[in-house]
């Protein structure tokens, strides 16, 4: 098969993974958007979807030779990686955070329980997309790939595993890449292709990476900044995700949503969340589909000994509603990012070739708080009101 991708061109896909590409743990990618959200600041990125993201990262694989690899597990890696997705929920990190929070769910963890049918109450009869069952274990064995391999890499007992949910991988070389070409940003692709044939794993802790390619990880870690200093602080794209998380919150609370829904599609978990209240409707109809509310807060905090660090999230939501109706903004949305990484990440490396360890980087670590709604009975700079909120906050919280 021949497949046609913005980022890379023409490149051919290995004839034994095309009956994959055929099952719903897969297709329903198709209607899951990379990104959190279908803002329309960020409009061509918010129209890309998951299903893009795993060819790409699939095409990133098959730049690498995985010498350490024998043929079963080469097979077997690329089958992981056409499914290494299939547990996002819909809009992404958006309802997972949610799930998180509630239930300590990951979507990387439940591809597993998937695959051997575990997901699901009902999941040997369950109609995991477009009124399909699940197909990729029988079609691995149809297509002579060791699923037995397969579950070793996504339950991470398998070193290829480091390939694909390590600090840096095939998967985040291409959503880092995908996000800045989709963005306008344009760029010499050519240090990720090296990057991505240059990736390694054995039975050692960490990645094996030449240190020659630290000049390849430089530019790589600059896309990644650049892409999510665009996303997380873009007040469109955060308000729409502010007023679906409440809405996504509120179905949890009520028992619209369950644990079980999270294999929703995008535009299923929206007609889901219309009908279960008039107030979802409202908040959907007039503020996600409507005009967004405006940014009234917003403040970023270090990891330091700050009390906010000790809150969860779902606590620190309610303090940011408590504090902008002290502030007298009208319908207000909060949300609150807990950075991990998203901006910095610290990659620790072996030298394949001399054995000798190395390190590049360091990880990023705070909490981003957002504010929104309507009007105040005074002029509000969004800056301005997050530093009193952190002040105020770090009283409250003591």
């Amino acid at each position: 098969m021949i497949i046609h991708d913005a980022l890379y061109g023409r490149f051919e896909l290995p004839s034994f993974l095309e009956g994959l590409l055929s099952t719903p743990e897969f297709r329903r990618l198709a209607e899951i958007r990379l990104i959190n959200i279908n803002s329309p600041s960020l409009s061509t990125l918010a129209d890309v979807r998951r299903y893009s993201h795993t060819l790409g990262t699939v095409r990133l694989a098959l730049q690498n030779p995985l010498t350490n690899f024998g043929q079963d597990e080469y097979r077997a890696l690329l089958a992981s990686i056409i499914v290494h997705d299939a547990g996002t929920p819909a809009f992404a990190h958006l309802f997972e955070y949610q799930l998180h929070d509630r239930y300590e769910w990951d979507h990387e963890r439940v591809v597993p329980d998937i695959l051997q049918m575990r997901h699901h109450s009902d999941a040997r009869t369950h109609q995991f997309f477009s009124a399909r069952r699940l197909e990729f274990a029988k079609l691995c064995e149809k297509a002579d790939i060791d699923f037995d391999i397969v579950l070793a890499i996504l339950e991470r007992r398998h070193t290829g595993a480091k390939l694909i949910f390590g600090s840096i991988d095939f998967d985040n070389l291409d959503n880092v890449t995908r996000m800045n070409w989709m963005l306008g940003n344009r760029f010499d692709i050519q240090p990720i292709l090296d990057l991505a044939a240059s990736l390694g794993a054995n039975a050692s802790p960490n990645l094996l990476l030449p240190e020659s390619q630290s000049s390849n990880l430089a530019h790589w870690a600059k896309l990644r900044r650049m892409a999510y200093e665009v996303i997380v602080f873009d007040e469109l794209t955060v308000s729409g995700q502010a007023v679906l998380s409440e809405v996504i919150a509120d179905a949890l609370s009520d028992d619209t949503l369950a644990l079980e829904d999270w294999f929703y599609t995008d535009a299923e978990l929206i007609s889901v969340l219309r009908a279960s209240s008039a107030s979802a409707k409202t908040k959907l109809e007039r503020d996600f589909f409507g005009r967004l509310p405006r940014l009234r807060m917003i403040a970023q905090l270090d990891f330091s000994e700050h009390p906010a660090f000790n809150l969860s999230i779902i606590q620190l939501n309610q303090m940011i509603k408590r504090f902008l109706g002290e502030n007298r903004v009208s319908r207000p949305y909060s949300y609150v990012l807990r950075d991990r990484g998203t901006f910095e990440k610290r990659i620790d490396a072996i030298d394949p070739s001399t054995g000798n360890g190395w390190s590049f980087g360091s990880r990023s670590d705070s909490l981003i708080f957002y504010g929104f709604g309507g009007g105040s009975g005074r002029t509000l700079v969004p800056k301005k009101l997050g530093a009193e909120f952190i002040e105020w906050l770090a009283r409250v919280a003591c």
